[in-house]
């Protein structure tokens, strides 16, 4: 009769080589996906090259886990814990080609509960299942064994660190000008490689969020003032409309071939600016930059977090402000000290219908005109719209707004047809288009002793597959233009710009042909309300080349 065998055990150090390993393989699909994309394999160099690259990473992830793997009782833990996270990556980044950077991981923390659900499927249950859970589990029933005597289990550690930095050094200065190449030329490669990209970006984001929520608040244009409005002059009624994911390159105003703005392309009086971008390609970024009197190269999130911005110097001028938002994210922070309204949470029947607790756009002009009646003075009202934010497209709509099919009826817009997306993300604009027409018919109705204007304005463009890539939030750096290019209207009534000094078609005319970003956002709205501040830059105003002399802000 044979002995009973004995069950496999490991100490720390051999731990630390199967988990290495594993990220070094099937860990890192999607890294491994680039890496054979990337590395052109035309003779035995390149061979040996791309052959050294397993051996690489494995080396590198070896060192980098030792202190993770070092701590005892808590090892085992931890290595589940990042083996489960990266599976999530994973997906996300295999199946709508996005990159785990610190917007990203923003984004995470930053999102409720209703965004999380819209990215539920069967798929990224089973992928988390598979390279995550499974392999976690296996992590934590696998037996371990000490080494021995604490100089033993040190020596132990040192030989593993010696041994593998030796190993590290000669492959990296055998192909130092391919790895050079490599690095330089994909510097995307960073935020790919499991389990540290999101490692790294969590703790940026947690030490900067820690630093803006431990600072008092700066004051911006303590010197802002208004003129004091002469007797009998109408007030300012503006409504800012804060798009969602929309991209410029599918507005039919902006020449795309599709009806996607049946009800505004009727009007003459729309502004269409045809050549816009974004300060970031995710909320989380272009929504704080966009009310910052930072331009987009300036843009420090901490220091946005911890500073007035735009609706602060205009409420403390006297322009009465109120923020209507229907955005999963919320408003970043940026309507925290002004009269806000959370629609969604008012559960109006008839807008807010969809299971996962969002809601149609329109709940945003619900009773609106009651709160515009409470106003008597200069206003600005924002409404911060869900609009086109995927990847449930076939949510962002009603039925009446099914203008284009087939659509992709599901979270899995990978797997739809390129036409089916597409339609479900023009239906998305077609019914931002009858939101702001709605919004213009409301405003009109206040026209006859107020002076009302609306402007809207995308937050980020979307990706729909081109290039392989879907959804939003890529480092500016390498994202593409349809992630990048919003759109921008604005309707004044004839009061509004005859009383502003306003030129309709010198503006309508530089719409055409000017380069706009959201950097001129801020000055623009310091000079729609004759903001005088040292804080307002009249080469950022887009309307200021427009205006008459009279009616311009002192800088």
């Amino acid at each position: 009769m044979s002995p009973p065998s004995t069950p496999l055990r490991l100490n720390p150090v051999q731990l630390t080589w199967v988990a290495a390993l594993f990220f070094a393989t099937i860990g890192n699909v999607v890294l491994w996906r680039t890496l054979w994309l990337e590395v052109e394999i035309d003779g035995l160099r390149s061979l040996s090259f791309f052959l050294s690259l397993p051996v690489f990473l494995f080396c590198i992830i070896n060192l980098l886990l030792t202190p993770v793997v070092a701590l005892p009782y808590v090892r085992k833990p931890l290595l589940a814990t990042l083996v489960v996270i990266s599976a999530g990556c994973s997906y996300f980044m295999l199946h709508y080609n996005v990159l785990i950077d610190r917007s990203m991981v923003q984004n995470f923390f930053e999102t409720n509960q209703a965004e999380m659900a819209s990215y539920f499927s069967l798929p990224l249950l089973l992928t988390i299942l598979g390279l995550g859970i499974l392999p976690a589990v296996v992590t934590i029933f696998l037996q371990t064994k000490p080494v021995g005597t604490p100089m033993r289990t040190l020596l132990w550690w040192l030989g593993n660190v010696l041994v593998t930095s030796v190993v590290l050094i000669a492959v990296t200065m055998a192909f130092y000008k391919d790895y050079a190449s490599l690095l330089r030329n994909n510097g995307h490669i960073r935020d790919q490689f499991l389990p540290f990209n999101f490692v790294r970006n969590t703790n940026g984001y947690l030490k900067r969020r820690y630093s803006a929520t431990s600072q008092p608040l700066r004051t911006v244009a303590e010197d802002a003032t208004r003129p004091v409005p002469v007797a009998g002059a109408r007030p300012k009624l503006v409504i800012a409309v804060v798009g969602e994911t929309a991209r410029a390159q599918n507005f039919q105003l902006n020449g795309y071939p599709r009806p996607t703005n049946p009800a505004l392309s009727k009007r003459s009086d729309i502004i269409s600016f045809s050549d816009v971008w974004s300060c970031g390609t995710a909320t989380a970024i272009s929504l704080p930059c966009m009310f910052s009197r930072m331009t987009r190269p300036q843009y420090d999130e901490v220091r946005a977090a911890t500073e007035e911005n735009l609706l602060d110097v205009l409420q403390r001028t006297g322009v009465e402000i109120l923020w209507r938002n229907n955005n999963n994210g919320g408003c970043k922070g940026v309507c925290v000290r002004v009269a806000n309204e959370d629609m969604p949470k008012m559960r109006i029947a008839e807008h807010c219908v969809n299971k996962d607790g969002t809601c149609y756009d329109e709940v945003l002009l619900h009773q609106l005109d009651a709160r515009i009646d409470a106003m008597h003075g200069d206003a600005l009202i924002v409404l911060h719209q869900l609009g086109s934010h995927g990847p449930t497209y076939f949510e962002r709509y009603p039925a009446q707004a099914r203008a284009f099919t087939p659509t992709c009826d599901s979270n899995q817009i990978q797997k739809c047809s390129s036409e089916a997306l597409t339609n479900t993300y023009d239906n998305t604009l077609v019914y931002t288009d009858r939101m702001l027409a709605n919004t213009i018919d409301l405003l009109q109705r206040y026209a006859d002793w107020r002076d009302v204007a609306m402007i809207y304005l995308s937050d980020h463009g979307e990706s729909l597959g081109e290039r392989g890539m879907y959804l939003h939030g890529t480092p500016y750096m390498i994202a593409p233009d349809e992630q990048k290019k919003v759109p921008m209207l604005m309707w004044f009534s004839p009061a509004f710009s005859q009383h502003t000094g306003l030129d309709l078609a010198c503006l309508r005319s530089h719409a055409a042909s000017r380069t706009y970003s959201h950097d001129n956002f801020y000055h623009a709205m310091l000079g729609l309300f004759d903001v005088r501040s040292g804080v307002y830059e009249r080469d950022l105003d887009l309307f200021a080349g427009c205006r008459t002399p009279s009616a311009r802000p002192a800088g």
